[in-house]
């Protein structure tokens, strides 16, 4: 099997087990209005690859989600592009896609549910991916 072979199936069962992760781990957060969020960052040949899922209990009213995929710059996460979805629902999910310059990235998620009665916020960071 090719060595790009080989990285690429690596990085896609790594990004499958970090989303199981990550998934099981904010569900043991007891929150009022979110049931469950999974972010999940990958880069495949020089390409940005975004999913997030929000999923929220039946009283809640409108989900969205934002999903910011960040780059450092000497030292510091700047935001270089933007993704937003949400629904009048209790579940939305965002996908999206970024050619890439080579460096550090990570993707910032931020999950809101809304009810009658309260605004739930919810904020995930990927962990750092270098092309």
């Amino acid at each position: 099997m090719a060595k790009k072979t080989k990285r690429l199936i690596a990085t896609i069962l790594a990004t499958l087990l970090l989303t199981a992760f990550c998934s099981a781990f904010l569900q043991a957060y007891a929150w009022t209005n979110i049931s469950s969020a999974t972010t999940s960052f990958s880069i495949l040949s020089g390409t940005g690859h975004v999913s997030c899922g929000l999923s929220a209990y039946k009283h809640v009213t409108k989900v969205s989600i934002e999903a910011n995929l960040q780059q450092k710059v000497s030292g510091k996460w700047t935001t270089i592009k933007t993704w937003t979805a949400s629904a009048n629902d209790t579940y939305v999910d965002l996908v999206g896609s970024k050619a890439l310059a080579k460096g550090t990235y990570r993707l910032e998620a931020i999950y809101t549910a809304k009810s009658s009665s309260l605004t739930e916020v919810h904020t995930t960071y990927s962990p750092e991916r270098v092309y």
